[in-house]
């Protein structure tokens, strides 16, 4: 997981969520769509031994990849559960899933903990998290104001429903940036 376009592209992911799921509860699908596509390209890569799985022998390769899929197929089975019962966003759900895919089988676990550890706190800091949530929101209503080009919508936390429930989102971030800088996850 040292590849740079791997961390590069789990920075930029964990910064979008965080953004869009603290303020607008919402995980893009492009998102999901987009991280898949390059998993898959990057997959594909390592065949030729460029991409960030060439450390992994040839012949191990495929069952390498193959398992991860089978850990990310695993999660999205769960996480479809959960999101049936209400206890989890869908796209929460598949960007678990997805990521699970970048940070390949041996690290999956690590990162689902870390995860759950994660989510964990942030449900023990809601009320803290909701303070940081609508000066952010305060924040991104005046740079609207500003600048009315872009066309920014307004954060859920000024509209008539508020906003519901954990962005877990922020959690599965969490996971993601301690991957990115545990020295065991290497």
């Amino acid at each position: 997981m040292t590849d740079i376009f791997v961390s590069s592209v789990l920075v930029f992911t964990s910064a979008w969520v965080i953004l869009t799921d603290l303020f607008y509860r919402r995980i893009h699908n492009v998102l999901i769509v987009g991280l898949l596509l390059g998993w898959c390209g990057i997959a594909i890569s390592s065949f030729w031994s460029v991409g960030p799985y060439s450390n992994v022998p040839s012949e191990d390769l495929l069952s390498y990849l193959g398992y991860s899929i089978a850990g990310a197929v695993g999660v999205l089975v769960v996480g479809f559960g959960l999101f049936l019962i209400g206890q989890m966003g869908a796209g929460d759900v598949k960007l678990m899933s997805v990521l699970c895919l970048w940070v390949g089988y041996d690290n999956q676990l690590v990162f689902l903990v870390v995860t759950a550890l994660v989510g964990g706190m942030l449900a023990l800091l809601m009320p803290v998290l909701s303070l940081l949530e609508i000066a952010g929101a305060k924040v991104i209503v005046q740079i609207s104001s500003r600048f009315p080009r872009l066309k920014i919508p307004a954060p859920l936390v000024f509209s008539r429903e508020g906003v519901k429930g954990l962005p877990y989102g922020l959690a599965i971030s969490g996971g993601a940036f301690y991957l990115l800088i545990s020295p065991f996850s290497h």
